[in-house]
């Protein structure tokens, strides 16, 4: 069984190298490539498929918040100032990592480790994008703005503080519980500490720890080397796991309760319930055997799983406002037929 996984995983990582030689052998055709490097390497520090799972929580609790049907002024402004938001915050955590992340396997890849771009011109991107996204959820409106400032606030104090804490969860897991309040406010700021908005940030407190806790696993090797006290480092492998068990089993519970208290259908408790009664399960077999190839896989099924479990109740939300999709699209085809005809 250990040959047949280590062939496979062989296979696998030829398969990724084989596309990866293709598209450097591509991006050198390209004229002016050279001077494209340092772009390109924020656009990786950015982690655009990251921020595209991120986005999809404060996305479903707009759709909450305005019962499927939210503005599409505010929606477009939101989604901007997110996607500007967490861009800047992983690139101001690669720029605080840089010496860790030459330690730690999994992170020697990323471009300042490599030199592709400087330390400075990481640092003031990072400004820039922070700054950008604060004036566009000031065209939103000032509830909007003032959530999100506190979850900048929150995102660099733990990058440059207490990442590598014993509390270093705590900024990360607030941030996670005060942005679909900031969701809830972009719509109706009155709104913003609703039952309804309080649960989905309870949900995002606890979610947040299990990608956090699972990430951080297995940089414990060099966090040790340079004496930082994470909380892998100070519980051990097995107790982190056990502790990413219970976070996502407090989270679940929340995720659930929404059921109860809003427009939600049978469907959305039935994949959330078989779903992360799966995720459950592969916990339980990692805190079994917490390796660092375990921990990254409960990484990438949790996001996985938050991913989908946002896209339901975006759906579901929107079917009960079927009627006013179909004549929004209506009024845009009558728009772009007047425009193209006359």
């Amino acid at each position: 069984m250990k040959g047949e996984q280590k062939t496979l995983a062989e296979r696998l990582e030829g398969l990724v190298r084989s596309f990866t030689d293709e598209i450097v052998e591509f991006l050198k055709t390209i004229p002016f490539i050279e001077k494209c490097i340092p772009l390109l390497s924020l656009i990786a520090m950015a982690r655009p498929a990251i921020i595209g799972v991120v986005i999809l929580t404060p996305a479903a609790s707009g759709f909450l918040a305005t019962d499927g049907f939210p503005p599409f002024k505010e929606s477009i402004l939101g989604i901007i100032c997110l996607v500007l938001a967490v861009a800047s915050a992983h690139i101001f955590n690669d720029f605080c990592d840089e010496k860790v992340d030459r330690i730690n396997k999994r992170t020697q890849n990323r471009p300042l480790v490599l030199g592709l771009i400087t330390r400075r011109t990481a640092l003031i991107a990072s400004i820039i994008l922070s700054l950008l996204s604060l004036v566009v959820a000031f065209f939103i409106n000032i509830a909007c703005t003032l959530f999100l400032a506190l979850g900048i606030f929150l995102i660099f104090t733990y990058s440059t503080k207490l990442k590598r804490t014993k509390i270093g969860f705590l900024p990360p897991a607030l941030a996670a519980f005060f942005i679909p309040l900031g969701a809830f406010a972009a719509y109706n700021g009155s709104s913003a500490f609703s039952l309804v908005a309080i649960v989905i940030g309870l949900s995002g407190f606890f979610f947040e720890l299990v990608p956090y806790w699972s990430q951080t696993l297995p940089d414990t090797k060099g966090d040790r080397k340079r004496g930082l006290k994470t909380i892998a480092v100070c519980i051990g492998a097995r107790k982190t796991a056990f502790s990413i068990f219970l976070s996502f089993i407090i989270s679940l519970f929340f995720l659930l309760y929404l059921y109860k208290i809003t427009i939600l259908s049978i469907a959305f408790l039935l994949f959330t319930s078989i779903g992360g009664g799966g995720v459950i399960l592969f916990m339980v077999w990692f805190i079994y055997k917490p390796s660092p190839k375990n921990a990254l896989l409960v990484y990438f099924l949790s996001l996985s799983f938050i991913g989908i479990v946002s896209l339901i109740i975006i759906a579901e939300t929107a079917y009960f406002n079927i009627d006013k999709y179909f004549n929004l699209a209506e009024k845009i085809l009558l728009f772009l037929k007047e425009k193209l005809l006359y």
